[in-house]
Parts: C-alpha cells; structure tokens; sequence
C-alpha cells in the first residue's frame, strides 16, 4: 500500500506489467499496513490457503491498486490521511465511516475518518487513492480562492453516477485489463485529471452548490483563475479544456475573455508563461555555470521544437537563448 503521507509527486507511473502482484502471507502483510499505518489494525477472522495478495496497477499523483487481505478480515484505521476510493471486485465487504454504516458499493473515504471494515474469505477489492493535497488544489481553482472549510463528500458513490462509471470502467484492471492511460504520458496525465475533476464535479460535497452553478459570464474572478492556473501549471501538458475548467467558465467565454481583456489568446498567453520560466532559467544557468542546456530548459517547459522555441525566444527578448545561457548581454 501506499504510505498515507505521500502526496504523490516525482513518482514513476506505469502500466500493469510494469507492477507485478506481490504474494504474502496474512501475517506479512499486517507487518507492513502497520508500518505505514501506525493507526492500522487488521484482525484475522478466518484465514485462507492461498494468502493475501496485492498489485500496484498506476503510481503517478493518483495510485491505483487492487488487494486481497488472505482470509475474511476485520480491518480499519482511527485516521485517514488521504481520498481513497474502495470499490469490491469479488466477494463481499461492510464499510463503517466514523461508526456509520456505507450503504452504497462504492465508498469514499476523506481525511480524519475513522475506518471499520470487514471483509469476506474470498474478497478483493480495488482502491484508488488521492492526496489531499491534490483535491484541494483542484477545489482552489474551481473556488478562484482557498477553501474556507475542510471539504467534506458524501461517503457512499452512486454507481450511476459519472464518478461510479468510471471506477466500474477501472474495475476490468482488477482482472488484467490495460489501463486506460497507459499508452503515455499525456495520456495519463489528462486521465487522472479526469478522474479527479469528475470526482469534484460528480460526488455530492459541501461546496457542490458552489461547483455546480452554471457558467457564468466573463468576469475579474475567472481572469484571476485562469491566469493563476497558467502560472502553476506552466510546466505541465494543459490545454484549452484545463484552463477553461479553472476558470469555471466555457472555452468559448475563456478566448472570448482572453481576447478582450488582455489582447490575446489563452493559449499565447500560456506560451508567454513558459517563455518567462525558460528566460528566469537561463539567466539562472548563465549566473551559476550549471551544465544544464537550452534543450532541457526548452523540454521542461512544454517547447518540444527547439527550433520554434528559439525563434519565439529572440522574438520576445531580442537574442537568441543560448546568448541568454552563456551570460551574453
């Protein structure tokens, strides 16, 4: 299992083959839950031959993993850290959230919950888990501001609804199934923004009624949104879609709104963003002779076309970047 402190960045992510399941015994893997978990506790109730079993299937920001504990289990801890999402995949389960009782299939599991769970013999389960962090960072730039309250879902996930179908859609991983984002990078990148915007838009909360009021006009707010998206997300691949949700506004409203506030198009102004990184990094290079090229500061952020990236450089400040590298003035 994950260790419950982990935000989850600077991970390697992969695809199923690269995770092979991890046989142990009952008793060794209790050794191990514990050691992360110094708040876990698992109670064997009966055991089974064949013991317990468990598969990391995706380790980036998001980890996605399927267990079976070895024998029916009673099975908690009196304090979670992060967002797990805990969907059976075979056999049967009870899942009991500060003393009440999950009803629905699916259970979501938030930040200073006490968790009681009991599984049958023959269970196994797949479990998604979020760091706090990253859902709050995402409520943030729905919200334009810091949330004034801790966010608080619904425990239970409707199986109809968006959230529950793309977790019954990840349940194939369970029986050897290819991930969905396992073809590359971006690929996983857009998924598991999907997956955790669809859970915000999707799982009832306290701030629902603040996320679910219809697009607005263009507005101070979401110039501040988008812009401050821009500027911390410069080194990562966004596009239109991912600046429009920050914004809290349609892709139209957000050119629209581009265009008439700051003379130019999201897009360009991202590229002005990432051209200002790449400036401060160089100037930084040239300051401590580091060895770090005009390639790799181009490759961090996001300009893959070293050519088109140097004539956008001596565009906007008037030299070439290797100039600017080598402390030219």
């Amino acid at each position: 299992m994950e260790n419950s402190n982990s935000q989850g960045s600077g991970r390697t992510s992969g695809s199923s083959t690269d995770y092979p399941a991890v046989t142990a015994g009952i008793d060794q893997l209790r050794e191990l839950l514990e050691q992360h978990y110094p708040s876990y506790y698992l109670r064997i109730v009966k055991s089974h031959p064949h013991g317990a079993r468990y598969q990391l299937l995706h380790r980036g920001k998001i980890a996605l993993y399927t267990a079976s504990y070895g024998g029916e289990i009673r099975t908690g801890t009196s304090e979670s850290f992060n967002f797990y999402a805990i969907m059976p995949l075979r056999g049967t389960g009870e899942v009991t959230l500060n003393g009440g009782d999950v009803t629905a299939p699916i259970s979501l599991i938030g930040p200073q919950q006490k968790i009681d769970m009991h599984w049958s013999l023959d269970h196994e389960v797949m479990l998604m888990q979020i760091p706090s962090a990253l859902v709050q960072e995402a409520l943030e730039a729905y919200l334009g501001d810091p949330p004034k309250e801790r966010l608080r879902f619904e425990p239970g996930v409707d199986t109809t609804s968006a959230l529950g179908h793309s977790l019954r859609m990840l349940s194939s991983v369970g029986t050897g199934g290819m991930l969905p984002f396992a073809a590359s990078k971006l690929a996983e990148h857009h998924f598991e923004q999907f997956l955790l915007h669809t859970l915000l838009s999707s799982q009832p909360h306290n701030y629902s009624r603040e996320l679910g009021e219809p697009s607005a006009p263009w507005t101070p707010a979401a110039l501040r949104r988008a812009t401050r998206y821009c500027e911390d997300h410069a080194g990562e691949p966004i596009c239109l879609g991912d600046i429009a949700a920050a914004a809290r506004v349609s892709v139209r409203t957000l050119q629209l709104g581009f265009r008439e506030h700051l003379q130019t198009t999201p897009m360009a102004y991202l590229r002005s963003v990432r051209l200002a990184h790449a400036h401060a990094d160089l100037v930084r290079i040239a300051e401590t002779g580091s060895q770090t090229t005009v390639t790799d500061v181009a490759l961090r952020w996001g300009f893959p076309h070293l050519g088109r990236f140097a004539a956008l450089y001596r565009q906007t400040y008037g030299r070439p970047p290797s100039s600017t590298r080598q402390g030219h003035r």
